[in-house]
């Protein structure tokens, strides 16, 4: 599935029940409160949040996809800038921060 396709799939599946623009917003808020919580979890208490976690993920992705919908966006033309403007920034920021990096997630990650 494409992030054209799934953008258009979620149109289809809540015509009828979209949040308002704000709304949408708030709901995407409200799924990344989720995803730290699960990391909370892992991280302080210890706990398994996998398969939580990857509902999580997967609730945020529906809100930024309703949320690109709502303001007439294309969740796949945004990603693909995205990806473009890490391909042009990525080699400084490795230069600059990939040894600090691979230290924090040593210490950090186990």
């Amino acid at each position: 599935m494409t992030l054209d396709d799934l953008q258009k799939e979620l149109r289809l599946l809540t015509r009828g029940i979209e949040h308002p623009r704000v709304g949408s917003a708030l709901a995407l808020a409200e799924e990344c409160g989720e995803v730290m919580r699960c990391v909370l979890d892992k991280e302080y208490y210890g706990k398994d949040v996998t398969e939580a976690l990857a509902g999580e993920v997967g609730d945020v992705l529906v809100a930024l996809t309703e949320l690109c919908d709502r303001f007439d966006i294309s969740l796949e033309a945004s990603a693909v800038g995205a990806v473009e403007k890490i391909r042009r920034k990525a080699p400084q920021w490795k230069a600059e921060l990939g040894d600090r990096l691979i230290k924090l997630r040593e210490r950090m990650d186990g």
